[in-house]
């Protein structure tokens, strides 16, 4: 999903009701969620920060005011210094650490990934060598390090108290604050007044007219249009210009807040809507506007359309991350939009960097059944009429639940055995594991300690649908074929059934008549490697999921990694390292797993992997990213799906009207993970 498609949903994130029937939508603000992306919350990593820009490889440069420092932010988080000593000063030197800076506020990169910032105190623009990630001189670029009001060659033009700079196309943009206006700086050097200067003000027009109050960050989006946040006038103003040419090309015009009103108020027009000393402002890809509401403590919005909203948080001023009303800021001082189509935020008074991402997010809640409980549930499956089935291990049966909650023995006597039987509550099963239902409403059973698959028709009669019961990998056709312990068992749109075997090692397949073939692995010979069918070996794989053109994709347990097996028998791993294991995220090959169980899928190619108390989400691109559940076991329902507790997830499908519904071993519960109604199964 694309920042486009997410800002036109914006509408919002599914809250559950507590039981299996008529769960209901309420909507709530927005389908965003806030995070803590760098900074403990004290002064010892980040204090004021002001502004920051992000390199191709993914790390962040921030200008962070008190500490008189540029710093660098790794995609993990981490914080380093990358030029200042720490000591307010004016010094130009060749080692970009023993630099200083005073009271560093913007800072922008050029194409070749140099820096500069906008050096407050010191009354000019600063310019900061980057080669191959590393920084080298630090020199100055423009101005003279005096205040004042010049234009000119960048040697002898004067600023005063800058505080933000951008780049656009070769020349670069500074909003220069106490002199209320927005300066040019040309490729050749050259300064110019953009609009505004000396005088406050907050007149619309032309820019031998045009005022400002207060200029305190500025954004350009696709088009070459810029836009600027007026800090003391609570406004956000538009100025059309053509790069390069004369003031008389230039037109501003105020397109959120009233001149000099400060206040809070959402508005479907800009000019109803209020905003209380807005400090910073960035554009998506599409056009829309973010600003960071300073006092009051929210990230608000304006779409293309000119809507104002609000997107997170309130008016508390705290540190709380979760869905967009509900997250709490302490003084929003800046806003990034990223590549990566999140917006990181600057916090003054909590000195940190904040994530609002657009990615779904997952609200958790326990499913609540009347009747039977469960006993170490592995598996569940749905019919064409709702009605879910779960595979009841230790109590050797399959129970129903209907629409209305309540869960009742539909098949199996209880005990473990092996009888088929016309009356399904007299038929026996032994370790029933897996469950998937076909087009007609049959259900087919791994029977794991029976090394069979069973079949149950809608009318509750069991019978063998394949095995013979022996312990052994044989390919041959329904009851002749063998099985070593097959595990899960999912159908294809043909109505080929998949079965993953946890002691044979191996991904059988079979036919709609009942013929078993193995599509990939080395029969009863566990092991990790890629390859073509027989080539390739497992290691207790389990979880299945086929997707719309006949693709396996495969959790495999004990090699912690996902594997992906073409129609063809191809085997690949698509996240995952097989030599270590934990909770991390990150591309396939920095992603970690930890005991992936159930996996599902998709219209949109993600996959959704259940890890031992964690859901994971491997995205098209191959990106792994946790969407629910902590270190801790345990069953805490959250509206925010990392806030949530999970215990022992195994299986995992996908209900196309309510979200994600997961099996706990270890809990013997059912949870449902929701999300927001515009995005579609």
């Amino acid at each position: 999903m694309n920042v486009k498609q997410i800002s036109t949903c914006i509408k919002l994130f599914i809250v559950i009701s507590t039981c299996v029937t008529g769960i209901s939508l309420s909507y709530a603000s927005n389908a965003v969620y806030v995070t803590t992306f760098a900074g403990n919350g004290s002064t010892s990593s980040l204090d004021f920060p002001e502004d920051m820009v992000q390199d191709a490889s993914g790390n962040f440069y921030v200008a962070d005011w008190n500490k008189h420092k540029i710093l660098k932010i790794t995609p993990e988080g981490v914080v380093s210094t990358f030029a200042g000593t720490g000591l307010a000063g004016y010094l130009n030197h060749t080692t970009a650490t023993s630099a200083q800076f005073r009271n560093p506020a913007g800072i922008t990169m050029d194409a070749s990934g140099n820096l500069y910032v906008a050096d407050n105190s010191n009354n000019c623009i600063r310019k900061i060598v980057v080669t191959n990630g590393a920084a080298g001189a630090v020199s100055t670029f423009a101005g003279t390090g005096t205040s004042g009001y010049k234009n000119g060659l960048s040697s002898t033009a004067q600023f005063s108290a800058p505080v933000n700079i951008r780049m656009y196309n070769n020349y670069f943009y500074v909003a220069d604050f106490g002199n209320h206006a927005i300066r040019q700086i040309a490729p050749d050097g050259n300064v110019t007044t953009l609009s505004g200067g000396i005088g406050a003000g907050i007149t619309d027009g032309a820019a031998t007219i045009a005022k400002h109050n207060g200029p305190y960050r500025l954004t350009i989006n696709k088009q070459g249009v810029m836009y600027v946040v007026n800090v003391f006038a609570g406004t956000v103003r538009q100025i059309s210009f053509t790069q390069g040419t004369t003031s008389t090309n230039v037109n501003v015009t105020t397109v959120g807040g009233l001149g000099n009103v400060l206040g809070y108020a959402d508005a479907a027009t800009g000019s109803n809507a209020r905003f209380n000393y807005p400090h910073g402002i960035t554009v998506d890809d599409t056009g829309n506007l973010y600003i960071a509401d300073l006092i009051n403590n929210r990230i608000r919005m304006i779409n293309t359309q000119g809507v104002v909203s609000t997107l997170a948080g309130s008016t508390a001023g705290s540190t709380t991350n979760t869905i967009g009303a509900l997250a709490t800021f302490n003084q929003p001082a800046q806003c990034y939009f990223a590549p990566d189509g999140n917006i990181y935020i600057g916090e003054r008074s909590n000195h940190m960097i904040r994530k609002l991402s657009f990615k779904p997010n997952y609200a958790v809640q326990t499913v609540t059944t009347k009747g039977n409980s469960f006993n170490r549930p592995h598996d569940i499956a749905q019919d064409s009429k709702g009605n879910y089935f779960v595979a009841n291990r230790d109590s050797h049966q399959i129970l129903k639940i209907t629409s209305d909650g309540t869960a009742t023995v539909f098949v199996g006597s209880g005990s473990a055995g092996f009888l088929d039987h016309t009356d399904g509550k007299q038929a026996k099963f032994n370790n029933p594991c897996s469950v998937v239902c076909d087009s007609a409403d049959n259900i087919y059973v791994t029977d794991l300690a029976n090394n069979r698959i069973r079949k149950v028709t809608p009318d509750g009669e069991v019978t063998t649908f394949a095995g013979s019961g022996n312990s052994a990998v044989t390919n041959a056709i329904g009851k002749e074929a063998a099985f070593n312990y097959p595990y899960y068992i999912r159908i294809d749109q043909a109505g080929n059934f998949y079965v993953s075997e946890w002691d044979g090692h191996v991904i059988r397949k079979i036919a709609p008549n009942g013929m078993v073939t193995t599509l990939a692995g080395t029969a009863n010979s566990p092991g990790y490697m890629n390859g073509a069918g027989a080539v390739a070996k497992f290691k207790n794989p389990s979880g299945l999921h086929v997707d719309n053109i006949g693709n396996v994709y495969v959790a495999d347990v004990s090699n912690k990694v996902i594997r992906k097996i073409t129609p063809d028998g191809i085997v690949t791993t698509i996240s995952g390292n097989n030599e270590s294991s934990g909770n991390v995220d990150g591309m396939p090959s920095v992603a970690k797993f930890i005991d992936p169980h159930g996996i599902t899928g998709d219209i949109n190619g993600n996959l959704f992997v259940t890890d031992q108390n964690y859901i994971r989400i491997i995205t098209p691109d191959g990106y792994t990213r946790t969407i629910a559940g902590t270190r801790a076991a345990g069953r805490v329902d959250a509206i925010f799906g990392l806030s949530s507790q999970l215990n022992g997830t195994a299986s995992l499908i996908t209900d196309k009207t309510k979200g994600l519904i997961t099996i706990e071993r270890n809990s013997g519960s059912i949870r449902l993970l929701s999300i927001f109604p515009g995005y579609m199964w």
